[in-house]
């Protein structure tokens, strides 16, 4: 499908698709990392990003044909720890769904959730990176994930351009519902024992594996779970690996509840794990050695040397 749009004065041809939406349209770069250009009083989001208050914006990024696409747009911050240690919080971009509509686009999904660099500089945009890179791995391991794209993101205010570094795009909750035909559990507690129980063991092995201990089953903290169809229980989904010591921001500590002192030293954090079904689990994962070290060698937008240190990790 192919309209017109108007972009920067000018009519220019927008190919679209009804079946994607604004995140899949970004996902489908597969070979590319978008350019997406954000204009909003950037000043504002940061000073009063934990109020969480929807301010103006104006989104664009150039397609797959060459056309730029430009979305006026709704932007707040969000996230919990990361709005409060990072200069550049997680954001919510919420589009109108008549432009959506317009472009030919499902606007179903209107949302979209990125994570920022904490702040500017090399150190702050590898940590993003190995986020990043922990999703792709656990893609490897979990039939269940939630899909993810790394972005540049321009940020402007005005005619000025305040910053261009990393960002993660991360599927919405919704999106990932209506792909795989899920339902959020959405009770305030949740049991071990009531979860699938192989998703459970690949999930908890995989924190175990990049040294993260910042989730939990209970209160749902970094977890979600859905009911899939083709799973008799409900599925554990992990995200925010920010926390892991194969991430190692520099504002991860482990909470005082857990027997370390530090990120990088690994705890693991399963229930009611029998013998059999460690060595089941741990089989599995030796499986997926050569996979999964061959993806942190060939992760290109890390330097040779992060690339390494990861690999040692793994």
């Amino acid at each position: 499908m192919t309209l017109p749009l108007f972009v920067s004065g000018q009519s220019v041809v927008a190919s679209a698709d009804s079946s994607h939406s604004i995140f899949e349209l970004l996902v489908h770069e597969h070979d590319s990392i978008p350019v997406v250009k954000l204009e909003t009083d950037w000043a504002a989001l940061i000073q009063h990003k934990m109020k969480e208050e929807y301010q103006e914006g104006v989104l664009s990024f150039r397609q797959a044909n060459g056309s730029m696409l430009r979305l006026d747009v709704k932007v707040r911050a969000r996230g919990n720890v990361r709005k409060q240690v990072c200069l550049y919080p997680p954001i919510k971009i919420k589009i109108p769904k008549n432009q959506l509509t317009h472009l030919g686009l499902r606007d179903t999904f209107n949302d979209l959730k990125l994570i920022l660099s904490c702040r500017e500089g090399k150190q702050y945009e590898d940590c993003l990176l190995k986020e990043a890179l922990a999703y792709k791995l656990y893609e490897l391991v979990s039939p269940v994930y939630f899909k993810t794209k790394v972005i540049k993101m321009a940020g402007w205010d005005g005619p000025k351009e305040k910053f261009v570094f990393y960002a993660m795009l991360i599927e919405d909750d919704s999106e990932f519902s209506t792909r795989l035909h899920a339902k959020k559990i959405i009770t305030e507690t949740v049991k071990t024992h009531t979860l699938d129980r192989e998703s459970y063991l690949k999930m908890t092995f995989f924190q175990y594996m990049i040294s993260n201990v910042d989730w939990a089953i209970h209160n749902k903290h970094n977890v979600s779970m859905f009911f899939i169809p083709g799973f008799q229980k409900p599925v554990s989904v992990a995200y925010d690996f920010d926390y892991s010591g194969f991430v190692s921001t520099n504002y991860a500590v482990p909470h005082e509840s857990v027997p370390i002192t530090s990120v990088t030293q690994r705890y693991f954090m399963g229930q009611f794990v029998t013998v059999d079904e460690a060595m089941k689990t741990a089989a599995f994962f030796q499986s997926k050695k050569e996979d999964i070290l061959r993806t942190c060698a060939s992760y290109s937008m890390l330097d040779e040397k992060n690339r390494q240190s990861l690999e040692k990790f793994c």
